[in-house]
């Protein structure tokens, strides 16, 4: 499948600053806010998560593509579906998720590589779960780097009830019959990868994809740690997005976690006090959805 070079970058988002806490292992994450702009619609390469990296790069080199264009990290697709729930819209009808649905030119149902990875930490290969949180420990990846770590739900198509808002991997799931009002996405994961060969480490992408579960009217949107990076996906592609990456620092387990988590705070109050002066009325509510 050729990759398609109509791209238009421009839906633009904002990210708010974001926490994690994890008590277990004594971690609080935090994410700094940043905006982001992207296209509404996937490039189709038909290919692998590292080979669609090089249809990138050719991309930029050909001019089709600004320089500092990017796949799209699990926490924006995240962010986007949260968008619109803010507008009190359903995200599985976003524009901008209308490829997973195969609602394009040539009805192609599409999945999309995120810059997004679990790893397996060493000792909890081969399915190996946590007995005391019944969860897998995985190493989040964004690109190549390991960002931060956490432990991921059993899939199985799971609804998502709660995501970890730094990282945008769900942390809660649940086995809810039809209809589920007001959750929009299930879960799968693969808890045994095999070995990725350009890492050496038993790496899976998170991708992003809808389909009909459960027999639902409307579609489901889909979170899946399902495919290692080097499988190639026929109906595969990534979303252009431009923005400066958000900077992620990590709080050891010596500080006091509802301190953090009050600083956090202040920060976010601060930001919207300058912002009221500096936005005008139409940025500041396309920014904080007031």
């Amino acid at each position: 499948m050729p990759a398609q070079t109509e791209v238009s970058v421009d839906r633009a988002f904002d990210m708010q600053k974001a926490a994690s806490v994890y008590p277990l292992i004594g971690k609080v994450y935090t994410r700094s806010s940043h905006s982001f702009s992207c296209s509404p619609t996937l490039v189709r390469t038909g290919k692998n998560y590292y080979d669609s990296l090089q249809v990138l790069a050719e991309m930029i080199e050909r001019g089709e593509l600004p320089a500092d264009t990017r796949f799209m990290m699990q926490a924006e697709g995240l962010g986007i579906e949260n968008s619109y729930k803010r507008q009190e819209k359903d995200p599985r009808k976003a524009e901008e998720f209308r490829d997973y649905f195969a609602k394009n030119r040539d009805k192609v149902y599409m999945w999309e590589w995120t810059s997004t990875g679990l790893r397996v930490p060493k000792s909890w290969e081969n399915g190996r779960v946590d007995n005391g949180t019944g969860k897998y420990p995985r190493i989040v990846l964004e690109g190549d780097k390991e960002v931060g770590e956490l432990q991921v739900p059993s899939g199985g198509g799971k609804v998502i009830i709660e995501s970890d808002e730094v990282f945008g991997i769900p942390t809660e799931t649940r086995e809810i019959a039809l209809p589920h009002e007001g959750y929009h996405s299930h879960w799968y994961l693969n808890a045994s990868p095999e070995l990725d060969k350009v890492s050496g480490q038993y790496d899976v992408a998170v991708g992003r994809w809808g389909g009909w579960l459960l027999d639902e009217a409307e579609g489901c949107l889909v979170v899946a740690a399902s495919y290692g990076r080097a499988a190639a996906l026929s109906g595969a592609g990534f979303r252009p997005v431009r923005g400066s990456v958000p900077e992620i620092d990590v709080v050891s387990s010596n500080v006091d976690i509802g301190q953090i988590r009050r600083e956090l705070s202040e920060q976010m109050r601060a930001e919207f006090a300058a912002d009221v002066d500096r936005l005008s009325a139409v940025e500041l509510v396309r920014k904080y959805k007031v």
